[in-house]
């Protein structure tokens, strides 16, 4: 049996690069792990953050930061706490949300933070602004998982996720309960009003065996998608919210 040992394998670092120190020692800088950070002012507080992580993310602090400088010798804005970049627009709340998800630790179990509805709108908020189609794409994930229906129909048509539309409104239409002030107050008189109608009309006449004036509760349908129930409403949908079709297509 040959008991040598294997030569241990060669390792190569592209991303080293040497740097002319004054002192003349061989020092090299890791592109990898050398982070170039950049200075963002949000209200009244600074944040150094890493700049690769913002361009991996976002289009548009990449199309930012290759953007000419401007005069030699003039400091950059960003590059330092006295001249960082002032997001005046955005409420420190919402990107303080935000840096949770660009800088969570993921693992096979947990794609994203675990926030709150609320945070995880300012995230899908600000994702879309800033052209982060991934961190966009978690937010939606993990907002679908989440119960309140009438406020994701709202997040639905402002930030056009059309993979709530029309799951959320059958929600509404077929549950027994009507709708609370609060639902109506998120989804506006105009869908409130189509989706009462809705739930008028999708009543089920097998159980009108009353005898006063006033009809049962309604009574929850069967709701499995693809099911006759769930077509059934989807069709009448797609016929009431005719002037939607943008946010279920």
């Amino acid at each position: 049996m040959d008991e040598t040992k294997a030569a241990p394998p060669s390792i190569s670092l592209p991303d080293i690069d040497d740097i002319p120190l004054p002192t003349g020692r061989p020092i090299k800088r890791s592109t990898t792990f050398y982070f170039d950070c950049v200075r963002f002012q949000v209200e009244n507080v600074l944040y150094s953050l890493p700049r690769n992580r913002l361009i991996e993310e976002s289009s548009i602090f990449e199309d930012m930061f290759t953007l000419p400088q401007g005069e030699s010798g003039k400091m950059v804005e960003g590059s330092s706490d006295d001249n960082p970049i002032q997001l005046e627009q955005t409420k420190k709340k919402d990107w303080e949300r935000l840096l949770k998800v660009l800088f969570h630790r993921h693992d096979s179990e947990n794609s994203g933070p675990n926030l709150t509805l609320d945070e995880w709108v300012s995230v899908l908020g600000l994702a879309t602004k800033w052209d982060m189609a991934a961190v966009r794409s978690t937010a939606i994930d993990k907002i679908s998982s989440m119960r309140n229906p009438a406020k994701k129909i709202a997040l639905a048509r402002q930030y056009h996720v059309s993979k709530l539309f029309i799951p959320c409104l059958v929600e509404l239409i077929g549950r027994s309960e009507p709708l609370t002030l609060t639902e109506l107050t998120d989804l506006g008189a105009e869908c409130a009003l189509k989706i009462i109608s809705t739930r008028e009309r999708c009543y089920d006449t097998n159980n009108w065996g009353y005898d006063t004036s006033f009809r049962p509760q309604k009574i929850a349908f069967d709701l499995t998608p693809n099911s006759d129930n769930w077509n059934s409403i989807v069709n009448e949908i797609r016929r009431v919210f005719s002037d939607h079709e943008e946010y279920y297509k």
